[in-house]
């Protein structure tokens, strides 16, 4: 099994619907981190996590959701808090092993990257080759590169990075042997000048945008050596400062 990620090419309209679908996410994690956290101070309520936000969950189904202030949630998939739940209940399962070591799950925060994901309630669906990508529950949305082949899932995750939306989602596939042939073996040297030089003599220039990219990032990391970068498990939060040079670090 793999993954597939490419770049969704949205217009202004379809970008903030994906930001409403994110923010949708975040504020049904935080909603049941919030709530699973609170019963823990009651003791009359007893089970695991898992079975609290099981029925944290079907209270947010039947009652929350049809709250007249809530009612604003009712124009995004459902699929997105099922899965919202979903990623919360195994982020207390990885939390609760103790051999992971994983740290208690927190609040997520609108300037941290928006993603959420979707699946299909009926199975596996069919992905075709293309530049079009059909999001079960979604739509069909543009890809700037295309998909080489029909595949199938059924999970879709949809994230923003450094300001561009992507799609990534799982493919089944069996593993095909590799046929014997005979290779010429040669030594390969990474360089600065040159991208790659072989023991044959032969050489690779690396392509100008990369040098360009390169200079830049370094001259970006240079000038923020001294920001307080931040660091969680510490406590010590990154300054304003750093947050912009991790935004231009993410371009």
């Amino acid at each position: 099994m793999y993954a597939i990620k490419r770049e969704l090419k949205l217009n202004n309209q379809e970008k903030s619907f994906f930001a409403g679908c994110a923010g949708f996410s975040r504020f049904v994690y935080n909603h049941g981190l919030s709530l699973l956290k609170s019963t823990w101070d009651i003791p009359e309520i007893c089970g695991s996590d898992s079975k609290r936000l099981d029925a944290i969950k079907k209270v947010f189904t039947n009652i929350t959701k049809k709250q007249t202030e809530y009612l604003w949630t009712n124009k995004y998939s459902s699929r997105i808090y099922q899965n919202a739940f979903r990623d919360l209940k195994k982020a207390f399962s990885r939390w609760r092993e103790p051999k992971i070591k994983a740290d208690l799950p927190r609040f997520k925060k609108k300037k941290h990257n928006c993603s959420f994901t979707v699946d299909s309630s009926h199975g596996k669906v069919l992905v075709q080759e293309g530049k079009k990508i059909k999001i079960p529950t979604l739509g069909t949305f543009s890809l700037k590169e295309s998909i080489p082949y029909n595949c199938v899932s059924q999970t879709f995750t949809i994230s923003r990075e450094a300001g561009k939306w992507y799609v990534s989602f799982a493919v089944s596939a069996s593993y095909i042997p590799e046929m014997k042939h005979s290779y010429k073996k040669v030594g390969i040297d990474l360089g600065i000048k040159t991208f790659a030089t072989l023991s044959d003599g032969n050489t690779f220039e690396s392509p100008s945008s990369i040098k360009k990219a390169k200079t830049k990032l370094g001259k970006i990391q240079w000038r923020n050596r001294n920001k307080v970068l931040g660091n969680r498990r510490a406590g010590i939060d990154p300054s304003k400062n750093a947050v912009k040079y991790y935004q231009k670090l993410r371009k």
